[in-house]
């Protein structure tokens, strides 16, 4: 296994996304915005006490529980916008087919 280097673009890329799917779970398990609101204040101050570290193998360390508590997280009913695909209204309204709907010489 290689090593992660802290602090590059690939590096940043990967801790972002996991930010970004905390925030998700934390969506998805919220029912009103306060709590939602105090949940992204306590999940950004758990990446941010974590922001210097430069040891790979702590940081890897971090990542992989991350992952972990994220997976233990996950919503078995996450939120769907309802225009985006698997959403209540996704080709709701499809347009019409340009060719004749019965084939064949009429």
């Amino acid at each position: 296994m290689s090593q992660i280097l802290p602090f590059t673009e690939a590096n940043t890329k990967r801790v972002s996304s996991l930010f970004r799917q905390a925030l998700r779970t934390a969506f998805d398990h919220s029912l009103k915005f306060d709590l939602y609101r105090a949940q992204t204040i306590n999940i950004r101050s758990q990446f941010e006490a974590h922001k210097h570290v430069s040891n790979p193998e702590e940081l890897e360390g971090l990542i992989k529980a991350t992952e972990a508590k994220l997976k233990e997280w996950k919503h078995p009913d996450p939120y769907i916008p309802p225009c985006r695909p698997g959403g209540t209204k996704y080709q709701r309204n499809i347009p019409v087919a340009r060719e004749p709907l019965v084939p064949g010489d009429w």
